[in-house]
């Protein structure tokens, strides 16, 4: 009991009054204590249980692999679509629908191993190329064209939501090879398909390109998606009409990162615990929710894959952990520089010095936006400068330079949306 209310009670005279007193005392203040001292520890042990961020439990890593070479035991990379995995199969009667009202058709996706201006020149040009359509009675001619694939764009735009939403901070992914696949569009046929035929084969002649042209490729990065349900029933919140959905996430791993989907409807606040996902929503029944495991990379097998392990990893040392933490205004090219140089894709390339421009110039762009699908909605577009970032590269045959040199310019972007910021090679 408090010592002020003792006090109190050993002031009174009467000492059957006291004895009395003293024990209603004792049986609602002490009860009322307790239940006060146990509310305290519990929120403290769930402030002290909640998981600081840590960007290293979010670094993306990516590849591309033939569909033949995928190993369904590997618990590092994941393909970024599942329909990848399955053989490629045309079904007929669509082939005749869209033919029939001269739409157009996607019938399979390539990748080009080749350098960002050439694929550029390929897809601006929307040139019509012909190939084949073998069925089980006969090969009939057809028309096709290659278009950007934007399947993989829109998975990463996705994921983007889902690190907003989570209250994660977000790095540009480091994925080269999904900005160089198209979709091959059938636009005609030269003679009739019937409908009892079957499509055994289709082959196209891309021409001049046919030398950078890679079949059945399938993009990889360390990426899961979960579909998990809470532990038990949903708790009511303390502080308001609300319901806690406690997720363990320890089968999957407390060493990986967790993103909660943002196509998961009535969630208000998330919160990440070394041993589960609390999602609090207005949501009182036991859902499957869905969510991103961003696997770690200490489960990487020591087999080297065929095409290059790209992130966005941060060489992480103590001057960039103070940076992340509490992030500053950046002046000067040496803080530019210190920031460039601070990603392991700046191992590519020396920054040699930046310029800013006016107006821009015809000369063709080198680097694209992989952030395109972040819209700044508060500046005006028209009234840009455009910042120049020049490079040089170690190795200048690579004919991922461009792409990487993109993912670098695309950050620099995220630090200065008031400008327009372009990456060149020397």
């Amino acid at each position: 009991m408090d010592n002020k209310i003792y006090e109190k009670l050993s002031g009174i005279k009467d000492l059957e009054d006291r004895i009395s007193l003293k024990k209603i005392m004792n049986s609602v203040f002490a009860s009322l204590e307790q239940y006060s001292e146990d509310s305290f520890n519990e929120l403290e042990e769930r402030v002290f249980n909640e998981l600081p961020y840590v960007k290293e439990k979010y670094n993306i890593y990516s590849t591309i692999i033939r569909r033949n070479d995928i190993d369904p035991t590997d618990e590092f990379l994941y393909p970024m679509l599942l329909e990848d995995l399955e053989e490629k199969s045309y079904d007929t009667i669509e082939i005749l629908k869209a033919i029939e009202k001269k739409e157009h058709k996607n019938m399979f996706k390539v990748f080009f191993k080749c350098d960002y201006l050439v694929f550029k020149e390929l897809i601006s040009s929307e040139i019509r190329i012909k190939g084949t359509i073998e069925t089980n009675k006969k090969v009939h001619e057809a028309e096709f064209k290659v278009v950007k694939n934007k399947q993989y764009a829109d998975k990463v735009s996705k994921l983007y939501k889902s690190f907003i939403n989570s209250n994660i901070s977000w790095t540009t992914i480091n994925n080269p090879y999904i900005h160089k696949i198209a979709d091959v569009v059938l636009i005609g046929c030269k003679d009739k398909i019937e409908a009892d035929e079957s499509v055994i084969k289709i082959e196209v002649d891309f021409e001049k390109y046919n030398q950078h042209v890679e079949y059945d490729m399938v993009p990889l990065w360390n990426v899961k998606e979960l579909r998990i349900k809470c532990n038990g029933f949903p708790m009511p919140c303390m502080e308001k009409v609300d319901y806690e959905h406690n997720i363990s996430i320890v089968k999957e791993g407390q060493k990986n990162g967790y993103l909660v989907d943002e196509e998961n409807v009535d969630i208000n606040k998330v919160t990440f615990t070394k041993e589960s996902v609390i999602i609090s929503s207005d949501t009182d029944g036991s859902v499957l929710w869905n969510l991103w495991c961003v696997t770690s990379y200490e489960k990487r097998k020591s087999q080297k894959y065929e095409y290059e392990l790209m992130t966005n990893e941060v060489n992480i040392n103590f001057s960039n952990k103070l940076s992340f933490e509490k992030s500053y205004t950046i002046k000067t090219k040496t803080e530019l520089a210190r920031v460039i140089n601070s990603f392991k894709a700046s191992n590519y390339f020396k920054f040699k010095d930046v310029k800013l421009e006016k107006k821009h110039s015809k000369r063709l762009k080198q680097t694209y936006d992989i952030n395109d699908f972040i819209i700044d909605e508060i500046r005006d577009d028209n009234i840009k400068k455009v910042l120049i970032l020049h490079f040089e590269p170690v190795d200048k045959d690579n004919y991922l330079n461009k792409d990487i040199l993109s993912f670098l310019v695309s950050e620099v972007q995220l630090i200065y949306p008031e400008y327009e910021c372009e990456g060149r090679l020397l």
